[in-house]
């Protein structure tokens, strides 16, 4: 089978790459600093060193661009949880390394909690932006939940992750925020083991009572 040929990029494609990728860096800094009403395109274009008009051509409106810079900074960070050897890591190293990178207020977790509490109604496409976040969040955790609570069983398995996907979720973000406020004393790592611990242990209920029980 031949390997699918890489067209290489033109100068004027790597060019327009590279500008996009310094306008969604730029915005993503002024929302988290100013937040959404108070960036302007203006200070975008200030901040990036880019004309308006660039950012004109590369995003329809400042709402598309809110939903470029979270949707990039999702991206980076998911790629930052999977670095190194994820098949070799067992469930409590994933989620220690989630935590850990918790601790460090990824920029666009940090933005896409001041966008959500900013604006009474958000607009559709920051929504939805967020929305597949989210979703891809709980994807993810579902898929460790699955590992995490696993055994003979794997469809009974999969059922309690979907279950305890959306807690964990919760807790990721009250730890977030708890940890932005008082860093010094928000153990997010020492949350998320006990968390772990406790999901283990309901899961190992849960099987016990679903068991048949043996004839005396």
């Amino acid at each position: 089978m031949r390997e699918p040929v890489v067209r290489k990029l033109s100068r004027r494609e790597e060019l327009g790459i590279e500008s996009r990728r310094r306008i969604v860096d730029a915005a993503a800094a002024l929302m988290g600093e100013r937040g959404f009403a108070g960036t302007s395109i203006a200070a975008v274009s200030d901040r990036s060193g880019l004309p308006s008009g660039s950012i004109y051509w590369h995003f329809e409106s400042k709402e598309a661009l809110l939903a470029a810079a979270v949707e990039e900074g999702a991206r980076r960070w998911f790629e930052s949880l999977r670095a190194g050897d994820p098949a070799s890591m067992t469930p409590a190293a994933r989620l220690d390394a989630a935590a850990t990178s918790l601790e460090k207020e990824p920029e666009f977790l940090r933005l896409l909690l001041l966008i959500s509490l900013e604006r009474r109604e958000v607009d559709k496409t920051s929504l939805a932006a967020i929305r597949r976040v989210r979703k891809r969040a709980l994807e993810a955790i579902q898929r460790l939940l699955t590992v995490l609570l696993g055994g003979s069983d794997r469809k009974r398995a999969e059922q309690m992750a979907r279950e305890f996907a959306k807690l964990v979720l919760c807790v990721a973000d009250g730890a977030f925020v708890a940890h932005h406020i008082d860093p010094r004393d928000t153990d997010i790592r020492g949350l998320f083991d006990l968390l772990r611990r406790a999901l283990t242990a309901l899961a190992r209920e849960r099987t016990d009572i679903a068991a048949p029980k043996r004839k005396r």
